[in-house]
């Protein structure tokens, strides 16, 4: 052995370029998100007094949950978003599978994250004024159920 890493341990501990992603959602192909937010997972704990144990305090987890993202997206002609959002607040559950693809630099994939049973909760329309010149902007919130990370 001579101490040197090889590419692919390099390549493990490479911080990767956030811009490099695509994002899909189900039905919907011409939506073209420029950003994405709050990709998280989370895990309540309770904690538990051992008796006779005065100097900690035991942490178990309880019940694990997703987080909401945020999509981002210049407005274009068509209106996929607020149509969906819309059948939601109409009583229909159109949920969906949004897929998340990231890349690295070189343009191979490096993960695919699958956020499961999506739907929106929140849809907000772009900010307009007429003395600006900044892209027209909507932001859709989603509520998912679990994600999959799939490695390539």
């Amino acid at each position: 052995m001579t101490g040197k890493l090889t590419t692919d341990q390099i390549d493990r501990f490479q911080a990767h370029a956030s811009q490099r992603y695509h994002i899909s959602v189900d039905q919907l192909e011409r939506a073209v998100f420029s950003e994405i937010s709050g990709l998280q997972l989370e895990t309540e704990t309770m904690d538990v007094i051992e008796g006779g144990v005065n100097d900690s305090v035991l942490k178990i987890p309880v019940r694990s949950r997703a987080g909401n993202v945020t999509l981002k997206r210049g407005v274009t002609v068509g209106n996929e978003l607020l149509h969906w959002y819309l059948r939601i607040m109409q009583g229909v559950m159109d949920r969906r599978t949004i897929t998340v693809r990231t890349f690295r630099t070189n343009g191979e994939l490096l993960a695919r994250y699958e956020l499961l049973n999506a739907y929106p909760v929140k849809w907000s329309g772009p900010a307009l004024a007429a003395t600006g010149d900044a892209a027209a902007i909507e932001t859709l919130e989603l509520t998912y159920q679990g994600v999959l990370l799939l490695n390539t």
